[in-house]
């Protein structure tokens, strides 16, 4: 559109590093596009040095959306994680946008930004903003304890800080249900596995049907709870779970914590993360039928 330029005498606040100079090419109003003696309610501009018009009239809007594109103020600057636009508006979009916390541009979309995980430390205390501290921090309450850090390959893993359920049994003796996968991130699927088998298996029922955070809760895989089976980490996650000023692993009234995990080990028997009152801590098999007094449930989700 030969008139483009035209519109630089009222747009030269948006662009103040454009002159009429760089878009002239020749000192012709006709050429240029200004071939009206005058128009009709003013709608148009008249040549800078002569006396044509040129005349805008229904396609004026056109006109001047066209120059917006045309030096990029094309964003609306709306919908999620979007904060507005950012500096001037032209034709109502932007050419650039201001973003809500935890987003930013990538690949020509607004996208959420990846959590940083970096201080989710074995027993750091792990809230629902996705952030991890060493602190009780104030006005916030901590979901769990990570008991397993997120590596590039793997996702961590955090505990509940209290026993959500005590003397539940793991299943029935004499059948095997296959649930035999001991990786870190064989919980969920395990407890799925059982979940799908029945009531009969209220360990998994307890751990599934847990609430809080948001999060997908289940029973914790043997390699999950077996990254605390050392007594660095054991005294980490135990810290960490006195900060919440929750209940110390092994610390029941029981004298011992059998925790149970979320596959099996024979027939008749289930693992368990067994924790005594001082300090004694192991890798161990327990009936499944067994719903003792120091036999817990601490749900597991993955970060």
């Amino acid at each position: 559109m030969k008139i483009k330029f035209l519109l630089l005498g009222t747009s030269l606040s948006l662009i103040p590093t454009l002159s009429l100079a760089q878009c002239v090419e020749t000192t012709n109003c006709e050429t240029l596009g200004y071939t009206e003696t005058s128009c009709n309610g003013g709608k148009g501009v008249k040549c800078p040095f002569g006396n044509k018009w040129a005349c805008l009239g229904a396609n004026e809007e056109e006109c001047k959306q066209k120059f917006c594109d045309e030096y990029g103020f094309t964003l609306t600057c709306t919908g999620t994680g979007y904060a507005g636009g950012s500096g001037q508006a032209c034709g109502g979009k932007y050419a650039q946008c201001t973003y809500a916390s935890g987003y930013k541009w990538k690949d020509g979309a607004c996208q959420q930004k990846a959590p940083d995980y970096s201080e989710c430390k074995i027993g750091t205390l792990f809230y629902s903003d996705g952030t991890c501290s060493s602190d009780k921090l104030s006005g916030k309450e901590p979901l769990g304890v990570v008991v397993y850090e997120k590596t590039a390959s793997e996702s961590g893993w955090v505990m509940t800080v209290n026993p959500v359920a005590k003397g539940i049994a793991w299943g029935v003796l004499g059948t095997t249900t296959g649930v035999t996968d001991k990786a870190a991130s064989a919980s969920c699927p395990n407890t799925a596995k059982l979940v799908a088998l029945g009531n009969r298996y209220e360990a998994a029922m307890t751990a599934n049907n847990y609430s809080a955070g948001g999060k997908k809760w289940c029973l914790p895989s043997y390699n999950v709870l077996n990254n605390i089976n050392n007594q660095t980490n054991f005294t980490k996650v135990n810290a960490g779970i006195l900060t919440a000023e929750g209940t110390r692993l092994g610390n029941t009234s029981d004298g011992y914590e059998y925790i149970w995990l979320s596959s099996e080990t024979s027939n008749d028997r289930a693992s368990v993360f067994h924790a005594y009152s001082g300090n004694g801590f192991g890798m161990n098999g327990l009936n499944k039928d067994a719903s003792i007094g120091g036999v817990f449930i601490r749900p597991v989700f993955a970060f």
